[in-house]
């Protein structure tokens, strides 16, 4: 699970040394980005129905196997357009990390419980996002951004060795064939489960948040004339605050629920970005301003993106693995959404204008939470 986080995380502290050494753009830098979860979010479609299919072992080491490789690619790239499709590669394989996940979880406890051990291992694992931007930030300064896409190869293989070694197939009623039509059935029962929808729409919005913040916050780090590795030391508060808000859902989950869970981090990121958009309308310039509500904004995840994810795949029943995939497609479909719509406003030249952007995702995550709560309601009724 970290291995796909660290895909994300690692490189953002060294965007900006990339579009320097390519002599590139930012928006076309990115493209680093939006190409690793553009891959991420096409192949989760399919990830997830394999599992179900051949059980989640064998797709999820073949995706750590393209992980690795597209993680050495991306180290001897040439050119911007090479790393791209080493980003490329690396999203097809980090996919299968991050959907088939949610389904071995689902496998091995029932609703509260997995939402509670999704949490935990979130919590866990939050190391490796907070590793990622110190080290990325430093690995870029002193050997270049190409440290980021070794450590990535690396961690690909030792991730690979371990699954391999010591996870047991935790599928245990697979599927007797599947079929294109039969995967089109399946995301079709998918897209009318409102309760589903409701769940993996205030996720998704959610995560297309930090997604974006990790593209253009680097530049504005660099506008108030801090270093790469400074923003990756100040941006490690935003996962501390998400292993907070995992470790809330762990504790307080089966006492609230997971409908209120959710609701509540919607409303906590929420406030966060309004607080955002007050730091750069007072000017203040120390990054700790930044740094603070980018931590709120981390517990505001770690309540709403496992809470969500876990209640959508509950939601969706013997489709778990389907269900997972879509959720994990969303997700990712949302950091590149985001990410467009920032650059579009030009939130990579002005940073109020990104603010504004993520402000909107965060009221939609909201209204989506609200009908979870609303659905819960009308069932218990």
């Amino acid at each position: 699970m970290g291995c796909g986080t660290l895909g994300i995380t690692i490189i953002s502290p060294a965007l900006g040394l990339v579009t320097n050494d390519f002599g590139v753009d930012e928006a076309t830098g990115q493209w680093v980005l939006s190409a690793y979860f553009g891959a991420i979010a096409l192949v989760q479609l399919f990830y997830g129905p394999l599992s179900d299919r051949f059980g989640r072992k064998i797709p999820l080491l073949s995706g750590l196997t393209l992980y690795g490789l597209g993680g050495f690619l991306g180290a001897y790239a040439p050119s911007i357009e090479t790393l791209i499709a080493a980003r490329v590669i690396q999203g097809l394989g980090g996919g299968s990390i991050i959907s088939i996940i949610r389904a071995i979880i689902n496998d091995s406890y029932e609703r509260l419980e997995a939402a509670g051990a999704f949490a935990l291992i979130s919590g866990i694992m939050v190391v490796v996002p907070i590793f990622s931007f110190i080290s990325g930030g430093l690995l870029g300064q002193m050997i270049g951004w190409q440290g980021t896409m070794f450590l990535i190869g690396i961690a690909g293989g030792i991730a690979g060795i371990l699954n391999y070694s010591y996870l047991h197939e935790t599928n245990l009623y697979k599927l007797e064939k599947l079929n294109p039509l039969g995967l089109f059935r399946n995301y079709m029962k998918l897209l009318v489960n409102r309760n589903f929808n409701a769940f993996m729409m205030a996720s998704a919005c959610n995560s297309g948040i930090f997604f974006s913040m990790i593209g253009f916050l680097p530049y504005e780090f660099a506008r108030r004339g801090f270093t790469s590795m400074e923003f990756g030391f100040w941006f490690a508060l935003s996962p501390f605050g998400y292993m907070i808000g995992n470790f809330m859902t762990r504790f307080w989950v089966k006492k609230l629920g997971i409908e209120m869970m959710t609701l509540s981090g919607s409303l906590i990121s929420l406030v966060s970005m309004f607080a955002l958009l007050g730091v750069d309308f007072l000017g203040w310039m120390h990054p700790l301003w930044i740094a603070l509500p980018s931590m709120i904004y981390g517990i505001s995840a770690g309540l709403v993106i496992g809470n969500g994810s876990m209640g959508a795949v509950y939601a969706a029943g013997h489709l778990a693995g389907s269900a997972s995939g879509m959720i994990g497609a969303v997700q990712m479909g949302f950091g590149v959404l985001s990410g467009s719509l920032v650059v579009l406003a030009g939130g990579y030249e002005n940073f109020n204008h990104g603010i504004q952007v993520l402000i909107g995702f965060s009221l939609v995550s909201v209204i989506f939470s609200m009908m979870t709560s609303r659905q819960k309601t009308v069932e218990a009724i």
